[in-house]
């Protein structure tokens, strides 16, 4: 069983006013072209304006993501600093091969090819914040975000010692992987805009999109918004499956599904994967909120971190974005929250967050 770990500080870049903006309480930002990209913000205020002219969109969102978490954390140097993405930074990886290709892999800039690598944005904030220690990120498709946690709950038990860690996740898309990933029928055929994609969730198919998001946790509750209670990791999952995931989760937490406030669900859409959820949905009660969120950011393979950092907003708020809201609850604190989510490459997981006592 997951040692549950204390959540500090939380950021997101995402296609909505998540960064620096007003969140997701007020305006929604839509797209009509089953695209999602994210409203980059001013970096310059976390990133020297002489280097961010080498540094691609993925890795300028992901070092000022991760250095805005450590400033609200209050945290200058991580113990620790643990990042996990699905596909690393496209742009540059897709600079590389046209130019291999243009010049006949001839004199070739190398800058494409380091900044590719998936372990850039680590290295980056790393020389930010002078960090020297545990520095790691994982490449895991859909369970990228689920596997950085887990690694990082397993740094923080280690030591009897206060320690912090970074966790962060990002992904990017750019037009060629939309066209790719179209090949094999993620995406939808008809033009949808996105705040009404889940009302067609009767054909395959969803939208695309990107983000990061970072948190800082630690093995102490001082200052902790919020408590990651355990993580499931599914492979094959079925509706069944996930259903005796979330049910052991709770037990082995000492959790109810009567106290289970919020249901965060990753409903995309996509008729294929709509009946997933709909066992797990049956043990609810009234008291639930079922909310979705992938009408915001699209789908991509660490999105289950935008689902933690929109539980994060929940616990500090107290209030339900009506953008995600899909079926109202009677329960009027939120304290409990099950994130229930899946990304198309046969993995979901099952996250169990609580407010602090």
């Amino acid at each position: 069983m997951m040692t549950p770990v204390y959540i500090l500080s939380a950021s997101a870049i995402s296609p909505q006013n998540t960064f620096d903006g007003d969140g997701i309480y007020e305006t929604l930002i839509t797209s009509d072209n089953l695209k999602l990209f994210v409203k980059e913000p001013d970096y310059r205020s976390y990133i020297n304006p002489v280097a961010i002219r080498r540094m691609s969109r993925l890795i300028k969102r992901g070092i000022s993501c991760g250095m805005k978490a450590l400033s609200d954390a209050g945290i200058k140097t991580p113990d620790a600093i643990i990042t996990g993405t699905g596909l690393g930074s496209m742009t540059d990886t897709e600079r590389f091969l046209k130019d291999m290709i243009a010049l006949r892999e001839e004199a070739l800039n190398p800058t494409f090819f380091i900044q590719s690598t998936y372990n850039s944005v680590n290295g980056w904030i790393s020389l930010q914040t002078q960090s020297t220690g545990y520095n790691q990120t994982y490449v895991n498709r859909g369970l990228s975000t689920e596997m950085s946690l887990l690694d990082a709950q397993l740094f923080l038990q280690e030591t009897s010692e206060a320690a912090t860690v970074l966790v962060g996740t990002f992904d990017e898309m750019t037009d060629d992987y939309f066209v790719v990933k179209n090949k094999i029928d993620y995406w939808k055929k008809e033009s949808i805009p996105s705040n009404e994609i889940l009302k067609h969730n009767d054909t395959p198919g969803t939208i695309g999109g990107e983000g990061a998001a970072f948190f800082v946790l630690a093995n102490r509750a001082t200052k902790a918004i919020a408590i990651l209670k355990g993580i499931k990791m599914l492979q094959q999952p079925t509706s069944e499956i996930i259903a005796q995931e979330a049910i052991q989760l709770l037990q082995e937490h000492g959790v109810t599904w009567d106290e289970i406030d919020v249901v965060i669900m990753g409903n995309s859409g996509d008729s294929r994967f709509e009946s997933l959820y709909s066992n797990a949905l049956d043990c609810l009660s009234a008291n639930t909120s079922l909310l979705a969120f992938k009408h915001l950011t699209g789908e991509y393979p660490t999105a289950t971190s935008f689902a933690i950092w929109l539980s994060i907003q929940l616990f500090n708020n107290q209030r339900i974005p009506k953008n995600t809201l899909l079926q109202q609850g009677t329960a009027t604190h939120y304290r409990n929250i099950l994130i229930l989510n899946h990304y198309p490459l046969n993995t979901a997981s099952v996250l169990l967050l609580q407010e602090p006592a």
